[in-house]
C-alpha cells in the first residue's frame, strides 16, 4: 500500500506538469529525468575522540520533471528516495520532495523552492557541512541567486535555507550562506559565510534557548599547471562568533587557520589539509549535529591544537558526462590518534530521457 501510495502521488506531479504544458506545446517543452547515487564512507578512529567510527551506505533515486519555457525558465518537481544498506524494517528510510523554480541564462543561475544543494558553488569546505551531511541533507528549501562572470571562474552567490519550522519537538532553524570567488589568471581569492540560526519549538519542557552560529572563512590561492599537472594550494581563515542566548549569554569566538595543497593529474588527486586552532563547535556537546553539520575533527578541545587529514582519490566521468565514479582514502590524524577514511560514490545523472 505505501509503495502504491507514494506511486499514484508521484503520478499526480507529473500529470500536472503535463496540463501546465498542454497550453502551448510551442513555448513549452516537458523534460523527464533521473539522478542517482550510491555512497559508501567508512571511518575507523583510534584515540581520536572528535568523531565516531562508522559506515554510512546508502543509495538515493531522483526522479524529476521539468518545465521549460523562454530558453530560461524552468519548473521542476522530483522525489529523491533514500534506502539505507541493511535498513530492513523500512521500505525506503525517507522520502522528500524537490519543488522549486529555477532561471538559468548565461551568467545569471536563480533557484526559488526546494532545490539540490549541490547548485550551490560555495561553502563546499568540511568545516560547513561533511559528506554525511551533504548526502542525507541534499536539499535546500529557501531561495539562492548567483551573478558569474563570463568564464565562471568568477562568481558571487547568496542563499537562504529555511531548515527548520517550529512545531512542538522541531526548533525553527535557518541559515544565511554567501560565497564569492575572484579568479585572476592563477591566483584567487573568495569567502564562505554562514550566519546559523537555532531557535525554540513550541514544547514547554524545552529549554528556551535561542543560538546564534557565525563561520567567516576568506581564503587566497593559486591554482596553477605544472606540466601535465594541476597544483592547487592556498591557505583559508576561519572565525566563528556564537552565543547560546539562553545559557551563557555572553560571544564565544573561536578562531584558526587552514592551510591546503592538491596536485592532480588525469583524475588522480593527492590533498593535504592541515588544520590549526580553536574548536569551531563551541556548543557541539549541548546541540550536536542539529546545530553543527561539519566534520567534528574541526572542533578540537584544546586550542592549537593540528587535524591534518591526507587523502589520495581518483574521479572519472563515463558515457557522455552521465556517469561520474569516484572514490579515496583518507588518513587523518589528531596529533592524538589516528584514523582513516574510505569512500565510493557512483553517480548517474540523466537530464533529459
Amino acid at each position: 500500500m505505501f509503495i502504491f501510495g507514494m506511486l499514484r502521488r508521484s503520478l499526480l506531479y507529473f500529470v500536472v506538469l503535463l496540463l501546465l504544458g498542454v497550453g502551448s506545446l510551442s513555448a513549452q517543452e516537458l523534460k523527464l529525468g533521473v539522478d542517482f547515487v550510491t555512497l559508501f564512507d567508512n571511518t575507523e578512529y583510534s584515540g581520536m575522540t572528535q568523531q565516531k567510527s562508522e559506515t554510512l551506505f546508502g543509495s538515493r533515486l531522483t526522479p524529476k520533471a521539468s518545465l521549460n519555457w523562454d530558453k530560461s525558465n524552468n519548473l521542476v518537481v522530483a522525489l529523491d528516495l533514500t534506502k539505507d544498506f541493511g535498513d530492513n524494517i523500512n521500505i525506503l528510510s525517507s522520502k522528500e520532495l524537490q519543488l522549486y523554480y529555477n532561471y538559468s541564462a548565461e551568467q545569471v543561475k536563480l533557484f526559488a523552492g526546494i532545490f539540490p544543494r549541490a547548485q550551490m558553488r560555495g561553502l563546499g569546505s568540511d568545516i560547513f557541512f561533511d559528506r554525511a551531511h551533504r548526502f542525507y541533507h541534499n536539499r535546500l528549501s529557501g531561495v539562492l541567486a548567483r551573478k558569474e562572470s563570463a568564464s565562471g571562474a568568477s562568481f558571487i552567490e547568496f542563499a537562504m535555507d529555511y531548515n527548520g519550522k517550529r512545531t512542538f519537538d522541531t526548533r525553527e532553524a535557518f541559515e544565511l550562506m554567501t560565497a564569492a570567488r575572484y579568479a585572476e589568471r592563477d591566483v584567487y581569492v573568495g569567502y564562505d559565510i554562514m550566519i546559523g540560526h537555532y531557535a525554540k519549538d513550541y514544547n514547554p519542557a524545552t529549554a528556551d534557548d535561542v543560538v546564534d552560529n557565525f563561520i567567516f572563512a576568506p581564503y587566497l590561492g593559486v591554482d596553477f599547471k605544472a606540466g601535465d599537472m594541476d597544483v592547487d594550494f592556498g591557505v583559508r581563515y576561519v572565525q566563528s562568533v556564537q552565543r547560546d542566548r539562553s545559557m551563557e549569554n555572553i560571544f564565544e569566538c573561536p578562531k584558526g587557520v587552514e592551510g591546503y595543497v592538491a596536485m592532480r593529474y588525469s583524475g588522480l588527486t593527492v590533498e593535504n589539509r592541515t588544520y590549526l586552532g580553536e574548536g569551531l563547535y563551541t556548543y557541539y556537546d549541548r546541540y550536536g549535529k542539529a546545530l553543527y553539520h561539519g566534520l567534528q575533527h574541526y572542533a578540537p578541545p584544546h586550542k592549537n591544537y593540528p587535524y591534518n587529514a591526507l587523502t589520495l582519490s581518483y574521479r572519472e566521468a563515463f558515457s557522455k558526462n552521465t556517469v561520474v565514479l569516484d572514490f579515496g582514502f583518507t588518513l587523518e590524524s589528531d596529533s592524538r590518534g589516528w584514523g582513516t577514511r574510505q569512500w565510493l560514490c557512483v553517480s548517474v545523472m540523466l537530464d533529459n530521457i
